[in-house]
């Protein structure tokens, strides 16, 4: 690993950024303090995050009628259909966790505040407007294979702004854990979580921009010409592969982060091997990176999924599993060393279930990649890879957006709430939020997983949006229709966990009936729980010397109740929280 970075800037002033906070509710619209910026990015986007589930539920209901459409209707069907992919996975996914980054991985890293954060702040406006201007677009009909021209140009821009947006939100994380580190924490010392996030960043800041290029290229020809895209129909082709596997994966490895962060601290013990846990983490990001592939799959001939390039695309989900089986081995073997078995409270049972659903997500990827390839080389480039034009790929998104990210979030939320907010969030509540989610989950990917197994039920707007016209005719009396119903009862169950999550979180912060928090409340082992919960505005004016990622646990194995690499004297330690 990298020899210890840079000391981070020591800020005699209020701010890094010589910015002053504002304390007064004003505030907030010109903070440059990363924990305001990652709060308001965790609360934006479980609002986008219910908008998405909403619309995917009328999707649903829609399909489970081969006489008609019931919800909706044919010119906007398939505008609700986008809509869902771009609200779940750019309105609540990858700024969820993002927002989560840009708060717990300065504290994590010694930092007193996120790097560049008045990018940071910008990236959460420019987010939030692009959103904003995302659902004008598609109220207008200007969606893909929207109606109004000049809509189509304006969702193309403000797809454009959301991912420029979480790019620059991802360049931040990625800065912070890189540069911002305390003298002494080398690489293969940060936290889990701070390395889950660096892992995350790095790879969004490769693969987005490949989609930016991809909407500049789209947006010419949709204006100008109309040669390339083959007009509003053949826009989302070319971009939705960032909303699929193996794309997904990239966006849910922070989600093995805060897995791993709390069954260490539920085990009271560090990974026999440390270097297996950073590499098996970085696998999941590595072979997330297979978005180039799956143009080449919903298109006509299928020629990445033919001779050799099948190979590559089943190689990559091979790899994240390994990764995440690999990392779930290890925290298994950890806590079994131990003999310290985690009480089953939300934050364990969501972090636990979590990686399990993405260890089965990438196990269902890589049987659909397997099938697709040994049926499309065996007959030539004749036809379609059969399972990925069908719901299948709805099962793999609904598992790896509803299941793991949720479950995620809420084992993070429940975590970290104490750090965040100050407050502890209801274990009861929770265990409903994760008894509803995960079981909604499962139910929103088998319904699509079965419908597209055995009945072959399409998904319209990857080869065709008209397609929608003969949709009776081809899943007339083929069970489909129950297999929709089967997973929209999925969604609304899934809703309901949300729901609750977030009427925790107002009963819990907003009216301030949690548990106050103290300091460390779950006998954490990462740097974060050495600060008072929750941390004042403004960095901090004295950074912990930290020469370890896990210093409360390096106290405890030294048995002398000071962390390694920590300042002893009493005076400076009451000065870390200020």
């Amino acid at each position: 690993m990298t020899d210890a970075t840079t000391e981070a800037v020591h800020s005699e002033g209020p701010s890094v950024s010589g910015h002053a906070e504002d304390p007064s509710a004003f505030g907030w619209l010109n903070t440059t303090d990363h924990k305001r910026i990652g709060r308001m990015f965790i609360a934006c986007s479980l609002l986008f995050a219910m908008a998405g589930a909403v619309a995917d539920l009328a999707v649903r209901f829609d399909l489970a009628s081969a006489n008609g459409h019931t919800v909706l209707n044919a010119d906007v069907f398939v505008q609700v259909f986008t809509f869902t992919r771009d609200a779940l996975v750019l309105g609540m996914l990858i700024p969820l966790f993002l927002g989560i980054a840009i708060y717990v991985v300065p504290l994590q890293v010694g930092a007193p505040n996120v790097a560049f954060p008045r990018a940071a702040a910008a990236g959460f406006w420019g987010w939030l407007v692009s959103f904003g201007v995302l659902i004008g677009a598609y109220l207008g009909n200007g969606g893909p294979a929207g109606g109004w021209d000049d809509g189509v140009d304006l969702h193309l821009l403000a797809v454009a702004g959301l991912v420029l947006s979480l790019l620059v939100g991802a360049i931040c994380v990625a800065t912070t854990t890189l540069t911002m580190r305390a003298p002494g924490m080398y690489m293969d010392r940060t936290p889990p979580f701070a390395w889950s996030a660096l892992v995350t960043a790095s790879m969004l800041v490769v693969s987005l921009g490949v989609v930016l290029g991809q909407i500049v290229i789209l947006y010419i020809d949709h204006r100008y010409g109309r040669f390339f895209a083959d007009g509003n129909y053949g826009i989302w082709s070319r971009i939705d592969w960032m909303y699929r596997t193996p794309q997904l994966f990239i966006y849910v490895v922070p989600v093995l982060g805060v897995a791993t962060e709390i069954m260490l601290a539920a085990a009271r013990r560090w990974v026999f091997e440390p270097l297996a846990l950073y590499f098996t983490i970085g696998l999941v990001g590595l072979f997330g990176f297979g978005a180039w592939a799956n143009f080449g799959i919903t298109t006509e001939g299928a020629d990445i999924v033919d001779g050799l390039e099948g190979i590559v695309l089943v190689g990559l989900y091979a790899g994240a599993l390994a990764g995440t089986m690999g990392l779930l081995a290890l925290l298994g073997f950890t806590v079994w060393q131990g003999r310290n078995w985690p009480r089953p409270s939300t934050a364990v049972l969501a972090a636990v279930g979590a990686g399990q659903i993405i260890a089965v997500a990438a196990l269902f990827g890589l049987i659909g990649a397997a099938v697709d390839w040994l049926q499309v080389a065996g007959r030539g480039i004749d036809g379609n890879a059969p399972l990925s034009m069908t719901t299948w790929v709805t099962g793999q998104q609904s598992l790896l957006i509803y299941g793991a990210g949720l479950l995620g979030a809420l084992a993070a939320l429940h975590w970290w709430a104490p750090k965040i907010w100050g407050k502890k969030l209801s274990e009861l509540a929770g265990l409903g939020s994760f008894v509803l989610i995960g079981g909604g989950a499962f139910l929103a990917w088998l319904g699509p997983l079965l419908s597209g197994a055995f009945t072959e039920q399409p998904q319209f707007v990857y080869h065709d949006p008209l397609l929608t016209t003969r949709y009776a005719g081809l899943v007339d009396t083929s069970g489909a229709e129950g297999l929709s119903i089967l997973g929209a009862i999925g969604v609304i169950v899934v809703l309901a966990g949300v729901a609750l999550l977030a009427l925790n979180l107002l009963v819990s912060v907003v009216l301030g009936k949690g548990a106050d928090a103290p300091a460390d409340p779950w006998n954490g082992l990462t740097p974060e729980w050495l600060l008072e919960s929750p941390p004042p505005l403004g960095p901090s004016q004295t950074l912990t010397e930290l020469s370890s990622g896990t210093p409360l646990l390096d106290a405890a194995m030294n048995g002398n109740g000071s962390p390694i690499g920590l300042e002893t004297d009493d005076a400076a330690r009451e000065e870390v929280p200020a």
